[in-house]
């Protein structure tokens, strides 16, 4: 819950603002220009008015871009995005992961993604580390572990995912005799 890292009894922008005046050193003034700058980036419309909202006056989304926000606030080279669109529907989660999208792209930040969705996963991330009970079980490109799983695990986190149509996310696999998710899905019937 994006509300739940949020002072209620703070003003967003006030929030913000006390982050970028601890890491960078702006006076008042200046930090507020900066938030919203940073409110601006996120694609939130009306910053000025969003500056001046408790949390509870926002959605979750809003919320969470706020966040996002917050966090690039300090320039971090890595953000960690831990189930970032966890509890937002459908549309929202899609603009969150454009926006965490188009940050890699326009400030080379370099982005973790922690998500049991894998279609969040496909979608954004270029490399994945599939873990189980904290061990790594899985590594590689993203659409190589996801179309030639290697571990019995990842091809069962495949095959209960697939209702979710990961291909569309993903390149074609570069064998075209290869079947995808979707023909190991049927291979692991049998496997428990």
């Amino acid at each position: 819950d994006p509300a739940s890292y949020l002072n209620p009894s703070i003003k967003v922008g006030a929030q913000i603002t006390e982050v970028i005046q601890v890491k960078s050193g702006l006076r008042r003034r200046a930090a507020r220009r900066r938030a919203l700058e940073l409110l601006t980036a996120v694609h939130l419309r009306e910053p000025e008015l969003v500056y001046d909202q408790y949390p509870h006056e926002l959605s979750g989304g809003m919320l969470q871009r706020i966040l996002i926000a917050t966090a690039i606030a300090a320039g971090p080279q890595v953000l960690i995005a831990d189930e970032a669109t966890t509890a937002l529907d459908v549309t929202v989660q899609a603009e969150i992961l454009d926006l965490l999208a188009d940050l890699r792209e326009r400030t080379g930040l370099a982005l973790v993604v922690v998500s049991h969705d894998l279609a969040v996963v496909a979608q954004v991330c270029d490399e994945v580390l599939v873990m189980r009970e904290g061990e790594v079980v899985e590594r590689g490109a993203t659409a190589d572990v996801l179309y030639h799983p290697r571990h019995e695990y990842t091809q069962l986190l495949i095959a209960e995912h697939e209702q979710y149509g990961l291909d569309r996310y993903l390149d074609a696999p570069n064998d075209p005799n290869d079947p995808g998710p979707a023909e190991q899905r049927k291979e692991l019937d049998g496997v428990h």
